[in-house]
């Protein structure tokens, strides 16, 4: 059986067993797992062991099995897996347990304003040592599987404010709070108190994994979202993978996003994870399940940055699988499988970075650890793939490690802002050669006061509140609506922004303007400066955020022309008939073109299911590489590519069509 570092294809299967749940294994079938294994291929299956609701859908010894067990599933899971050669993980909820919080009340994470949660446990209370180490070691001896996929960890771990998590903080830090409560962002020592947390968490995530690994150091422990976007910092606990499920509503951006913060972490096997199903249908919860090319759409965006990636279905309510659910996986399996020796665990060539910081995100988000403010690089990296830019995502940790090789650096909008010495080592970047291009009003501020060669004028952020909040006879109320502007690259083509402020920079070449309204003298929004050996290149609105949810053809012009301006990448896409995703991707050091089709409907939510993605046609590719190559191969169909050298030394390459993703194989 293959560890998880080996592994490229997976099952997930959960259905978070609850006490009403009745003859809990009753219609599993040892030939229907048989034909899982053997039909769909997976290097791994993980089960449902004990979900959110603290049950388990096995009869474990530690007393918190759901009471209406017809058969060990778990027994019977296991068997018939090894006996495939198939690896077994669990489905294990962590921190999340509401039946270990009933039972035991003064577990309870306690909230600002006094009120217990009804599911998170405290960081440092009793649940680790109690319930979830030893229910792990009971998996690892009792039933010899291969790992845990533990869900509801760190996404919902909570600040604590019971007395002894505010008596350790107090000693731990020197910091006396005198009874008042930091509790809200304009407390005294909120974010001190909000870190103290954070780390408590990182300390039960050790303790855990190393008391686990300490007797069974061959059992894969992986917190879901732990060193992520969600938590984009270095990894600080021995953990053996890192994953994350993606949400079931526009996954392919989801994934494009959280395929490359999990990629950053070097040297760490990681996998992304989709559920075969839209949750919401019409505005109305519901479950409609995907069509399989959807499906391999959020795969090609995982696979082609060097990701092992797995598909969720959940199980019956008795805990048998949805078979008629999983047949439908087979092409979907073949398309994952046929690639993953052009793929797999192979790492992205420097190029183009995008920084998603740390220190910024921890002053944003609500909780200790989630994706709040996600919009802003979340949408700069559909940006930057739909203009074909070979791109990765760091974080403070891994920006400085490699600083210097990329040829662009692009910091998206910004919160509040970053530490100084990552300020000063970005505009060092640049005064060093570098690209730097900067997003967003609040980011050009930022590095505007910093030293940064232009100057920033903020315009009205919203309407003016003249009509008392009645309507304009468009069904539009003026109240604090914010105020458009249009804006230009040529003065011919308009498109719409918001929350802008005017880039002025002497000696600047000017990229696009605008202006409230189009026969108005216009006002520059983006300029790119030399500074130094390098360019600082500012774009004075949030053009990231604003491109999620409000795409629009000329923000990607502005990019493209940005960044063919600044410097010649590997991969250039000259003509495509559809909007391709490039990733220069190297692997056991040859360089892998992936290929990706951003097209589609993954972004619409009136759409739940799609049989159809129009394939990317008439491809050139232009490729500036150190030696002429031997050959380039259009995986996986091992067809030889045609291609000319031209007179800038560059190679062109034309591709007829690219259903959904395929690769260049540069021999």
């Amino acid at each position: 059986m293959k560890k998880r570092k080996e592994s490229f294809w997976g099952l997930h299967f959960d259905f978070h067993a609850k006490p009403t749940d009745v003859s809990i294994g009753k219609a599993l079938k040892e030939e229907e797992i048989r034909e899982i294994c053997r039909e769909l291929k997976p290097d791994f299956i993980q089960i449902d062991c004990k979900g959110h609701p603290g049950y388990t859908s096995y009869p474990t010894s530690l007393g918190n099995a759901v009471p209406d067990m017809e058969k060990d599933t778990l027994a019977l899971w296991r068997r018939v897996t090894k006996e495939e050669g198939v690896s077994l993980y669990m489905h294990y909820s962590g921190v999340y347990d509401v039946k270990y919080c009933d039972e035991h009340p003064n577990e309870r994470a306690l909230m600002a304003g006094g009120r217990y949660h009804n599911g998170s446990t405290r960081l440092i209370g009793s649940y680790s040592d109690e319930l979830l180490i030893p229910q792990l070691l009971e998996l690892a001896e009792k039933y010899e599987v291969n790992g845990v996929w533990i869900d509801g960890d760190c996404w919902m771990a909570l600040s604590d404010f019971s007395g002894e998590t505010i008596s350790a903080f107090e000693k731990e830090t020197g910091i006396d709070l005198e009874g008042n409560l930091p509790e809200n962002p304009s407390d005294k020592y909120y974010y001190e108190y909000k870190e103290f947390n954070r780390e408590l968490f990182r300390r039960y995530l050790r303790h855990y994994v190393d008391a686990v690994h300490e007797k069974h150091p061959d059992f894969e422990i992986c917190s879901n979202w732990a060193f992520s976007d969600h938590m984009p910092e270095e990894v600080c606990a021995n953990v053996d993978f890192l994953s994350g499920d993606l949400n079931p509503m526009n996954s392919f951006s989801s994934a494009r996003y959280a395929a490359r913060a999990l990629a950053q972490q070097n040297g760490y096997a990681w996998d992304l994870m989709s559920w075969n199903f839209r949750n919401i249908v019409g505005g109305k919860q519901g479950y409609c399940a995907k069509h399989p090319n959807q499906l391999k759409q959020e795969a090609a965006s995982v696979i082609s940055v060097g990701g092992a990636f797995q598909d969720y279905i959940p199980q019956n309510r008795d805990g048998s699988p949805r078979m008629w659910e999983i047949r439908n996986l087979k092409d979907v399996s073949k398309f994952v499988l046929e690639r993953k020796e052009f793929c797999h665990r192979g790492k992205v060539v420097p190029q183009a970075a995008l920084l998603l910081s740390t220190y910024d995100r921890a002053r944003e988000s609500e909780h200790l650890f989630s994706r709040t403010g996600y919009e802003k690089t979340m949408g700069m990296t559909a940006l930057l793939c739909d203009v074909g830019q070979s791109l990765e995502i760091v974080g403070e940790h891994t920006l400085f490690e490699k600083i210097n090789e990329y040829k662009m650096i692009v910091v998206p909008e910004l919160y509040c802002g970053l530490e100084e010495k990552t300020i000063e080592a970005l505009l060092g970047y640049a005064k060093n050669g570098g690209n730097l291009v900067l997003v967003g009003k609040n980011t050009c501020s930022v590095f505007s006061s910093a030293g940064a060669p232009y100057l920033c004028k903020e315009f009205s952020e919203f309407v003016a509140n003249e009509s008392k909040g009645t309507e304009d006879g468009h069904n539009n109320a003026s109240t604090n609506k914010l105020k458009p502007y249009w804006f230009t690259i040529d003065g011919r083509c308009f498109g719409n922004l918001f929350s802008p402020c005017e880039i002025y920079a002497e000696n600047g070449k000017y990229n696009a303007y605008f202006c409230e309204n189009p026969t108005e003298k216009p006002h520059p929004i983006s300029a790119t400066v030399i500074f130094g050996k390098g360019t600082v290149t500012a774009i004075g609105f949030d053009i990231g955020s604003e491109y999620l949810n409000g795409t629009q053809f000329l923000q990607r012009d502005l990019m493209r022309e940005i960044a063919n301006s600044l410097y010649v990448p590997i991969v250039r896409v000259e003509k495509a008939n559809g909007r391709l995703e490039v990733v220069s991707l190297e692997k056991d050091g040859n360089l892998m073109i992936q290929l990706v089709n951003a097209g589609g409907t993954h972004t619409d939510a009136s759409v739940a299911s799609d049989d159809y993605i129009p394939p990317i046609l008439d491809i050139t590719l232009s490729l500036s590489l150190e030696n002429e190559p031997e050959a380039l191969i259009l995986q996986p169909q091992g067809r030889e590519l045609m291609f000319t050298k031209e007179s800038d030394g560059s190679f062109r390459v034309d591709i007829d069509r690219v259903d959904i993703h395929s690769v260049v194989e540069v021999c």
